[in-house]
């Protein structure tokens, strides 16, 4: 079953310790993919789109950016549910956004469409940034293969987060996944929680001048 177009279904798990980073990562075997991400979200002065539950985010990775426009969250059991409208850019042209030598709004990508057409006239400033080292690996639950996302998150006060991310593409794995998940954390001595709080809400927390 393919997803609803634009519909992001994540569970979204913390992991307390570094400890707990490290036992997770163990478990799983050989890493398939690691990447670094630097990551800035943009709003207007006056704070228009987290008003409306919305987010704009630029991040560059190892080999590319991507630009994205999240809105909507809703929860269901450990999993947030959000539409989110992404897009690929040069890794560069990223770069030289986040570094402000260009305009996030001077990209025609479908995110930055939408946010010119649901916020009219908008004018945007770099809000704040945070670094992420991401390491994944492809694990089988049941009939499919879902990627498990073990992040590790360095905000601008130095304090550091770890939390486990797995996207579904229906509502109907989650009850399957959560399981397993579970089951894993419990045989591995990790607490079983979800991550209540997203990374930009605890970046906005802990990025000194910024609330």
């Amino acid at each position: 079953m393919n997803p609803p177009r634009n519909l992001e279904i994540e569970i979204k798990l913390q992991l307390e310790s570094f400890t707990d980073y490290l036992k997770l990562v163990g478990s799983l075997g050989p890493i398939q993919d690691e990447d670094h991400h630097l990551n800035v979200f943009f709003d207007s002065s006056d704070r228009k789109l987290s008003q409306s539950g919305s987010a704009l985010r630029l991040r560059a990775e190892n080999k590319r950016g991507l630009v994205t426009f999240k809105s909507s969250i809703s929860e269901k059991g450990s999993a947030v549910i959000r539409r989110e409208i992404e897009a690929e850019i040069d890794r560069a042209r990223a770069i030289e956004i986040m570094t402000g030598r260009a305009d996030v709004l001077g990209l025609d990508e479908e995110p930055l469409r939408v946010v010119r057409e649901e916020f009219s006239g908008l004018s945007l400033i770099k809000l704040v940034e945070f670094q992420n080292d991401r390491q994944s690996k492809v694990f089988r639950i049941g009939d499919y293969d879902y990627t498990l996302e073990i992040d590790k998150t360095e905000f601008a006060d130095g304090s550091v987060d770890y939390e486990l991310e797995v996207e579904l593409s229906h509502e109907g794995q989650l009850e399957v996944v959560e399981d397993r998940l579970r089951r894993m954390f419990e045989k591995l001595g990790i607490p079983y929680q979800r991550q209540k709080q997203s990374k930009l809400e605890r970046a906005l927390e802990r990025t000194p001048n910024v609330s």
